[in-house]
This record gives structure tokens, C-alpha cells and sequence, in this order.
């Protein structure tokens, strides 16, 4: 019988999370993934509050573009709507993601933002730098304080793309958070084979949002939580959530008949109330995933299908990939780890 706890027992792999507070702990940069150069003038300060002593706090609920520094706050049931009144509250602002839960005051009928509290998820990713030539990447986080990340993918248009899950695999293992798969369009096209995730722990849904199919069997999954949909465009994610909504709260596109990839409908990311205790958050769909601050070193620690091989490698620091007697190599051969899941594997640490 499978422990309740399967999250904490294979995903949130302490070796993996020791080694990630080691990097932060070295990492110059300052809090919340704000850049540092001697060019750029000091960003003013993000207070951090404890929750306990934090006297009124809500939940940032939507974050427009930056070039609109609008905002909303989820506060006692309701969404109480902002805008940044001056050049410092726009800087606190951009430190901010959906998710966070902030401290605040109302003055001269304006929400003023005071400060943070602790974070204890994120969904991140590395998003490189515009010009391409100096190497230099950034954190961009989608959601914190996130308990369940759902990742939808789609039967068909745009096809299924195991790549791209097991990307968003690691950064939910990397931030913190349980995911859970969840295949869409599949009154389109049959599921595809998922025989890969079966040592994954991974739990998998398959709906219709034209059907409605499936969608009583996420919601269990669903209840009590604070859940971020995450996927490529054109998936359907914002679909799903007018499923669950029961209600066309989100502006939907078709796929381009002419490249089959999505097409970016929603282009923030905002949160949803299905009911007082579960919050959905929409993001906006993307077609590239960098992994942030995973090293080389450490990618083989996201794999949880290695975990019980890795121990019997002849190399204790074995990166499962070009040395001898490696038991996970052996374990692939033998069909006890999906070979899928290895070539996955391989491809990203030859990116890393």
C-alpha cells in the first residue's frame, strides 16, 4: 500500500532541496529575483512579514503588464482592485506574483502595498536574456504559495509533448509544489501512451472541457487547495477552468489551423475563486521552459525513478549518463526505468 505521503517521500527530494539551498545561499542576487547592477538604481526594499504578525494581509489575485501596473488583492472573499499611485509602489510591484500573500493599507482610498509574507512555493522559470549573446538568464516566477500544479497538455492541436511535461516536473519538485498531469481534447483524439510516468507518482486526469468528461474526476484533487494550471498555448487551459467555473470566466481561442500551435489568449496571470477554500490560477501558455538554477550536478536528484537505483552506481556522484557500471543505466536496459523518461533525462543534462 502506498504511503499518503507519496509527494514528500519522492518528489520533494531532500538531496535535491539541500543542494538548491546551498546555490541560494551563494547566489548573488538579491530576494525575489531582482537584478543587480551597479548601473541600475536600488530598488526600494520588500518587507517580509511573518503571517502571524501580519494584522491585514490578502492574496495578490491578478498582475496586469508592468506597463499598466494594475492590481487586484483577494481580501476577506473579495477582490478588492488596485493600481501603483507612485514610481515606488510600481517597484514593489514588479517584485511581486499572483499568489503572494501582501501586506497592506487603504490610504486616501488607494490600496498601498506594506510588505510580503514568507513564501513557501514557487513556480519559476528561466527566462533568457533578450539579446541571446550575453548568457545571462533571469528568474521569472509565474505563482507562489501554490499547492498543486496542474499540467495540461492536450491529446492533439498542439500534440502531446512529454518534453515539456517533464520540464515542468522539475521546476514543481525544484519550487515546492505537487503536480499532477492532465490531458485534455480527449473527445478529439485517443490519450497518448503515459507508461513513462508510471514510476513517476505522478497522478493523471484525462478530461473533455467540450464534453465535460473527466472533469468530476479533478476536481478531488482540486478541493482545499491553492492550484496553478500550467501548459502550452492552446492546450486548453483556460477552458479547463470555465469547466470547473461552470461559467465562460476566460476568453478562449482556437488552435491556428496553419503552424497547429496555440494561440496566447491570456496574457496575465490571474486567480480564481471555484469556492472559499479553492483557488485556481490561470498562466499565460508558453512554448519554451527554461529551468532555473537546476545544475548539471544535481538534474539526476529530479528524477524520482533513479532514486532506488542510484545507491548500487560504482560512482557516488554518477551522472547516470556516460560512466561505467551505473545501475540506473542497467535499470533502463532491464525496461525497470521507462527508457522515455531516461532520454529525457539525457537531453536536458546535455543542455545543463
Amino acid at each position: 500500500m502506498k504511503s499518503k505521503d507519496w509527494y514528500s517521500e519522492r518528489w520533494k527530494n531532500k538531496r535535491a532541496l539541500r543542494k538548491k539551498a546551498q546555490r541560494e545561499a551563494n547566489h548573488d542576487r538579491k530576494s525575489f529575483g531582482q537584478k543587480v547592477n551597479d548601473q541600475e538604481e536600488e530598488m526600494p526594499e520588500l518587507a517580509v512579514y511573518d503571517p502571524a504578525e501580519a494584522s491585514q494581509h490578502g492574496r495578490i489575485g491578478i498582475l496586469a503588464d508592468v506597463s499598466f501596473p494594475a492590481f487586484s488583492i483577494l481580501y476577506d472573499g473579495k477582490f478588492l482592485p488596485g493600481s501603483a499611485s507612485s514610481s515606488e509602489q510600481s517597484a514593489l510591484l514588479n517584485q511581486l506574483a499572483v499568489g503572494d500573500n501582501v501586506v497592506f493599507e487603504i490610504s486616501n482610498q488607494q490600496l498601498v502595498i506594506k510588505g510580503i509574507t514568507t513564501r513557501h512555493s514557487k513556480l519559476a522559470r528561466l527566462r533568457a536574456d533578450a539579446s541571446r549573446r550575453s548568457g545571462i538568464g533571469e528568474e521569472h516566477v509565474f505563482a507562489v504559495n501554490i499547492d498543486l500544479a496542474v499540467i495540461v497538455a492536450s491529446t492533439v492541436n498542439p500534440v502531446f509533448h512529454p518534453r515539456l511535461v517533464d520540464r515542468y516536473l522539475i521546476i514543481c519538485q525544484y519550487g515546492n509544489i505537487r503536480p499532477l498531469l492532465c490531458l485534455t481534447k480527449i473527445d478529439i483524439a485517443p490519450s497518448p501512451d503515459l507508461s513513462m510516468y508510471r514510476n513517476a507518482d505522478l497522478p493523471i486526469v484525462s478530461v473533455s472541457n467540450k464534453t465535460q468528461e473527466g472533469i468530476d474526476q479533478l476536481l478531488p484533487y482540486l478541493e482545499g487547495k491553492r492550484c496553478v494550471l500550467v501548459g502550452n498555448s492552446g492546450v486548453g487551459k483556460s477552458s479547463l477552468i470555465n469547466s470547473l467555473l461552470k461559467e465562460e470566466a476566460i476568453l478562449t481561442k482556437e488552435v491556428s489551423e496553419k503552424s497547429g500551435k496555440g494561440r496566447h489568449t491570456t496574457t496575465s496571470t490571474s486567480l480564481h475563486l471555484l469556492d472559499k477554500s479553492t483557488m485556481l490560477i490561470d498562466t499565460p501558455g508558453i512554448r519554451s521552459l527554461g529551468l532555473w538554477n537546476v545544475s548539471p550536478d544535481s538534474l539526476r536528484l529530479y528524477y524520482p525513478e533513479f532514486a532506488e537505483f542510484a545507491p548500487r552506481c560504482e560512482f557516488s556522484d554518477c551522472t547516470h549518463s556516460h560512466e561505467p557500471k551505473c545501475a540506473v543505466k542497467k535499470a533502463v536496459e532491464e525496461g525497470l526505468i521507462p527508457r522515455e523518461r531516461y532520454n529525457s533525462y539525457i537531453r536536458l543534462l546535455s543542455k545543463s
